[in-house]
């Protein structure tokens, strides 16, 4: 018997991934619960507020849950080394935290979802894995990390950030879904800093960013036969490519919104090396974490440079984390 549900929820835009999710926890034998609403957000912001509410109600529902946004695909069977609370993380050039698509928590961990609804209300530009990171600084909350991997396919990180996998790959947490309006998404964890480019370049290069991240299969294979420029249509690894016109989609994307495969980046490495070689600059995650503040009553019960509250939190922290 599983000690976890796995749980998620989606918008109808995202039906289409779910059967991937559900088709993993029946081959492992996870509890499966999957809440499909009939509507779409507004925002991204109300979409990953909402997840907070949802999980919350799903801890005092199941205990044990491990969210997964839906798009996530298991690979392999969870260790037992995943212990709650749980998230997966990041780092890359410039830019490091928490990644909100792989979550675990149990009914020990309430109060803790009950800041994070609190603060991600209290501060609605921000995604919710910002508030989250937030908090686990200002009030010392220590998880289990996972950490992520964007590019190296030869890692040895638990989490995929796209279709691809090796022998240690847990969980695959792609981002095709981005695909049709990758600036929204950019938005959301970079700020709207002002660029030089055109609105369609700007879209371009963020999909080829998406392709590279996420494609499964060999880079060198399917640059030959685009700059071959005899193939009208062809197939490879979910992503269809049209070498005459130079135009490329996620099978569930095409025909209805391709891209121009020309664009820049025009390789995995140059990709890859832009990725991890950002300006030396603060980022957006860290200008947002230094925004935030708790309130007064919040700063008082959680102050642990005071000698009352430092005992309350290793008293209470204790009994949330073991």
């Amino acid at each position: 018997m599983s000690r976890f549900t796995v749980i998620t929820y989606h918008t109808p835009a995202f039906n289409c991934f779910a059967s991937g999710l559900k088709t993993d926890c029946e081959r492992l034998g996870y509890p499966f619960h999957c809440l499909a609403l009939k509507r779409e957000f507004n925002t991204l912001i109300q979409a990953f507020d909402y997840k907070i509410s949802f999980i919350r109600e799903m801890v005092e529902r199941f205990g044990c849950v491990l969210w997964l946004d839906v798009e996530c695909r298991i690979v392999r069977p969870v260790p037992r080394s995943w212990v709650e609370p749980l998230i997966s993380t990041y780092v890359t050039g410039k830019s490091s935290g928490f990644s909100s698509g792989v979550l675990m928590f149990d009914e020990r961990h309430l109060e803790v979802i009950d800041l994070w609804m609190k603060y991600a209300v209290k501060y609605p530009r921000y995604p919710d894995d910002f508030v989250l990171d937030f908090l686990a600084d200002a009030v010392g909350l220590e998880f289990k990390q996972v950490p992520l991997e964007f590019y190296d396919r030869h890692t040895t990180h638990p989490v995929a950030r796209g279709l691809w996998e090796n022998d240690h790959t847990i969980i695959q947490h792609p981002t095709i879904n981005r695909w049709p309006e990758p600036s929204k998404y950019r938005r959301a964890f970079n700020g709207n800093p002002w660029n030089r480019r055109s609105r369609c370049e700007l879209v371009s290069r963020q999909r080829k960013a998406i392709f590279y991240r996420n494609f499964g299969g060999d880079f060198d294979s399917i640059q030959n036969r685009m700059e071959a420029g005899q193939e009208i249509e062809f197939c490879e690894s979910g992503w269809v490519f049209d070498s005459v016109e130079q135009r490329y989609a996620p099978e569930l994307y095409w025909p209805d919104c391709p891209d121009d495969y020309s664009t820049k980046p025009r390789s995995f490495a140059k990709s890859r090396d832009a990725f991890y070689h950002q300006p030396n600059e603060k980022s957006y995650r860290l200008h947002a974490k230094q925004k935030m503040q708790l309130d007064a009553v919040d700063a008082r019960k959680y102050d642990v440079t005071d000698t009352q509250s430092a005992s309350w939190l290793r008293t209470h922290w204790r009994g949330w984390f073991g």
